[in-house]
């Protein structure tokens, strides 16, 4: 049976943490597969199969009423390519004020934030139902 990510979601929204920040979740109409695998073939990249699976449902995720996008839409992704400074790419696909978020397309398809005007990476879920648990507490 196909996860459904808006029960999971709002189910987090219902958090003692995220009720206490007064974080929300706004959910947008799926991407279609054939958008999906468009946007694959034209960046020669494979989205990971959990947030495929979440993009299927919604494109984008807004949460506390705007101040951040856990998952920006689609067309707000952004590849990052640079053999220099990493020898896989990464796709930012997630902001806040502070952060940019990125799925790393190395090993393993874990989740890392950047700071907004920082230099460095830093870990931040091994996977994108993490990731969502740590942006709702």
């Amino acid at each position: 049976m196909p996860v459904s990510w808006k029960a999971e979601i709002i189910a987090l929204t219902e958090g003692p943490e995220a009720r206490a920040s007064g974080i929300d979740a706004s959910f947008f109409p799926p991407v279609s597969r054939e958008r999906l695998a468009d946007w694959e073939g034209v960046n020669r990249l494979a989205i990971p199969e959990e947030i495929r699976s979440y993009l299927g449902q919604s494109d984008g995720l807004e949460a506390a009423r705007g101040l951040m996008w856990p998952v920006l839409p689609l067309a707000g992704w952004e590849v990052v390519d640079d053999p220099c400074a990493s020898p896989h790419p990464w796709i930012r696909f997630g902001e806040s004020a502070t952060h940019r978020y990125l799925i790393s397309l190395g090993h393993s398809p874990s989740i890392y934030r950047h700071e907004t005007f920082g230099t460095d990476e830093e870990f931040f879920a091994p996977t994108f139902r993490a990731y969502l648990r740590n942006v709702f507490r």
